[in-house]
C-alpha cells in the first residue's frame, strides 16, 4: 500500500540516533527478548540509554513499513528494491505511522520522480552499530539487488568502540554489498552535539569521535563508488522542537520528511547510473519481493 506523497520542506538532517533496545518485530509492535540473556542485554540498553540521554524513549516500537511503493500505473514495469541499512534513524524510531518513515517517503518520493514501483525492505536495527551491520547485509544477499541507504555509526560513536575498526567494517561491507550487485547512498555517521536531548559529556565525546567516524565512512564510501548523502547540520538544533520528537534526539515526522527531501537527489542519482550492475540490470529476486511477509524486519 504507498504512502503519500513526499511533502516539500527544507532542506535538513537528522539527530543521531543513541543506544537502544533491540528493534521491533513485525506489525511495529515491540517483542521482548526471550531467556534471561535476552531481558539482560535489553535491561543493559535501557540503563545505558537513561546514563547517555535526558528524555530516553518510552515507547522504542518503529512502524512497519516494507511493501510497494509508487504509482499506481508505473511507466516503468521493472520493480527497484529499496533497501534501509543501518540503526534507529534508518529504522525510523519516532515516526509514527509508516507513512512518516524515512524509507517510505523515500520510496514514494522515488516511485513517482521515476515512474516506477519501488519494493521497500527495511533492515535497519534500533541501537545497531557497524559490526551489527553485518547481519543486515547478509539477510540483503537473499534479495533482489537495487539501491541500499546506510545510516550507521552513531551507536560507535557513543560507545568505547575502536572508531578504526569500525571504519575498516564499515568499508568491507560496502564491498560485499557492491559485489551482490547493490549501488549505494551513504549518510555518513551523524553528529550528537546536534541533538539537545543527549546529555553534555555524550555530545562533547559523542561529537568528536562521531566527526572521525564520517571521514572515515566518507572515503570508504568513495573508494566503494557509493553516492553520499547530506550529513548532519544545525538545524536540528536550534528547531529542535519541531524536527526533534520528545527525546530531543531521533527526529520527528517533520525531520523524517525534511530528511528525505534532502536526501532524494542522492539516490535519484545512483538510480540514474548507467554504469553500474544494480537497479537497473537486477537478475530475480532471490527471496520474494520487498512486500514479502517472509523474512520481516
Amino acid at each position: 500500500m504507498p504512502a503519500g506523497p513526499v511533502p516539500t520542506a527544507p532542506t535538513t538532517d537528522p539527530a543521531p540516533s543513541a543506544p537502544a533496545p533491540p528493534p521491533p518485530r513485525p506489525a511495529g509492535t515491540t517483542g521482548r527478548p526471550g531467556g534471561p540473556l535476552g531481558r539482560a542485554r535489553l535491561a543493559a540498553a535501557r540503563l545505558y540509554s537513561r546514563a547517555l540521554m535526558r528524555r530516553p524513549p518510552a515507547d522504542w516500537s518503529v512502524p512497519f513499513a516494507d511493501g510497494r511503493y509508487g504509482p499506481a500505473e508505473p511507466a516503468d514495469g521493472r520493480p527497484l528494491t529499496l533497501l534501509m541499512l543501518g540503526d534507529s534513524l534508518a529504522r525510523s524510531l519516532g515516526a509514527g505511522r509508516r507513512e512518516e518513515t524515512l524509507g517510505a517517503r523515500l520510496a514514494e518520493g522515488l516511485g513517482h520522480r521515476l515512474d516506477r514501483s519501488v519494493d521497500l525492505r527495511v533492515l535497519a536495527r534500533v541501537g545497531a552499530t557497524t559490526a551489527g551491520l553485518r547481519h543486515q547485509v547478509v539477510r540483503a544477499a537473499r534479495l533482489r539487488p537495487g539501491l541500499a541507504v546506510l545510516i550507521v555509526g552513531g551507536n560507535d560513536a557513543l560507545l568505547p568502540l575502536s572508531l578504526g575498526r569500525s571504519g575498516r567494517r564499515f568499508a568491507h561491507l560496502l564491498g560485499a554489498l557492491r559485489e551482490a550487485g547493490w549501488e549505494l547512498v551513504v549518510v555518513p555517521c551523524p553528529d550528537p552535539g546536534y541533538a539537545p536531548g543527549f546529555r553534555a559529556p555524550a555530545r562533547w565525546w559523542g561529537g568528536r569521535r562521531s566527526r572521525r567516524l564520517a571521514r572515515l565512512q566518507s572515503r570508504a564510501a568513495e573508494r566503494a563508488g557509493a553516492v553520499p548523502a547530506p550529513a548532519s547540520e544545525t538545524e536540528f538544533h536550534d528547531r529542535a522542537g519541531e524536527l526533534l520528537g520528545p527525546d530531543g534526539v531521533h527526529p520527528s515526522p517533520l525531520g523524517y520528511a525534511e530528511h528525505a527531501e534532502r536526501m532524494l537527489p542522492s539516490l535519484l542519482t545512483a538510480a540514474c547510473r548507467p554504469d553500474r550492475a544494480g537497479p537497473d540490470r537486477a537478475g530475480p529476486d532471490r527471496a520474494g519481493s520487498a512486500g514479502s511477509a517472509a523474512d520481516p524486519a
